[in-house]
């Protein structure tokens, strides 16, 4: 069982997430913003983050370069609705694995979960 941070401010994407991936097994907690997140790394280990590239006050981008800082390799996978092809390569150039566009698609995000951390065994997540 693989345990998930989801970071969106999205109050019903984020909750939408949380029961999809619950139900394949996961556990997940949540944060609506980037200090919620980075409170949350310092505490627990995670084995996979998705976040919201567009939040309130810090973006996505900023939690990648902390998580990135912090020299932890926890996986990133970065979601958007307004993303655009340079948002996409800076997020892949800190590190996300991928940017997945929303409306996510509840066969997408546990495809690409299940993918992710299958076949992680870094470092932990902690910063």
């Amino acid at each position: 069982m693989s345990r998930i941070l989801i970071a969106d401010d999205d109050t019903f994407c984020r909750e939408s997430m949380r029961k999809v991936l619950e139900r394949e097994g996961h556990r997940v907690d949540s944060a609506a913003d980037v200090d919620s997140a980075l409170s949350a790394l310092r505490l627990q280990r995670f084995d996979l983050v998705v976040c919201d590239y567009r939040m309130p006050g810090k973006t996505g981008i900023d939690l990648l370069i902390e998580i990135r800082q912090a020299h932890s390799k926890v996986p990133v996978l970065m979601i958007s609705a307004c993303a655009d092809a340079g948002t996409e390569e800076r997020a892949r150039e800190l590190g996300a694995l991928d940017l997945l566009r929303k409306p996510i698609r509840r066969q997408e995000l546990v495809e690409r979960t299940a993918q992710v951390v299958g076949g992680y065994h870094g470092e932990s997540s902690h910063l």
